[in-house]
């Protein structure tokens, strides 16, 4: 595949960036948005022939088929956009094949994923969230567009964000005695959250759920409950709870 992408061929443009390996690529999922545009078609159409020739209706019915077109045209957009995921990081490439954002892991500040819990009314449905906040400032919300491999996607960019970052927050926890991970500090003598310390030898249990980070002592409430969207690096904060005894002195 010859795309170009400012003048850079895809190749080059990964090896220059230092991607490595190509992991997959994913398109999001447009059959929901195929649907609305066939119902807006079809409701201009009906408007059109029911019209009569009353302006009003006739107007309301080439208003419904202009957003079906819009629709449809913004549905073909995000059917020919593909998210290739690589070693070093990630690429999207748009429909006229060139290369239309470019993170390399190295890039991304934070990282946060979690569970958000729709409620339909008559059931109940998992949606999975993966955020990038990058060292730029800009924000990479994986959830928009829709992936169906999503719980894949955010498993193989944690394992390699993870990778990352495994090595600084240790080197940060050498340097100050802590590593910070949002609202949750792993310090020396024990886990702080809010105004509470909690000394390592007092924690019984740690559990991670779908929309919480749970921890417990002896008591029958946790001490700590905190949503899993505004913790950072979560991986790498389980990883070194369980290895704290391990984590090098300040």
């Amino acid at each position: 595949m010859d795309s170009r992408a400012g003048g850079r061929s895809i190749e080059q443009a990964v090896a220059e960036a230092g991607l490595g390996e190509q992991h997959g690529r994913y398109r999001s999922a447009v059959a929901a948005d195929i649907v609305i545009v066939v119902c807006c078609a079809a409701l201009g159409f009906v408007l059109l022939a029911a019209a009569g020739g009353a302006g009003a209706v006739v107007a309301m019915g080439l208003g419904v088929l202009a957003l079906a077109a819009v629709g449809g045209l913004v549905t073909w957009r995000k059917a020919n956009t593909w998210r290739h995921l690589f070693t070093g990081g990630t690429l999207t490439v748009g429909p006229r094949g060139t290369v239309t954002s470019l993170v390399t892991w190295h890039d991304v500040a934070h990282l946060r994923y979690w569970t958000r819990v729709v409620n339909l009314g008559t059931a109940y449905t998992e949606v999975p969230q993966c955020r990038l906040d990058l060292n730029s400032g800009e924000v990479l919300d994986l959830a928009k567009p829709r992936y169906k491999e999503m719980p894949e996607i955010v498993s193989f960019i944690d394992a390699n964000v993870s990778a990352v970052k495994l090595p600084l927050k240790t080197e940060e926890f050498r340097k100050t005695g802590a590593a910070v991970f949002g609202p949750i500090t792993l310090a020396a003598e024990g886990v702080r959250w809010r105004d509470s310390l909690v000394p390592w030898h007092a924690v019984t249990r740690v559990e991670v759920g779908k929309t919480r980070l749970k921890i417990w002592t002896d008591g029958r409430q946790p001490v700590v409950s905190q949503l899993l969207s505004a913790v950072p690096e979560l991986t790498v904060l389980i990883h070194m709870f369980g290895h704290w005894q391990e984590l090098p002195p300040g």
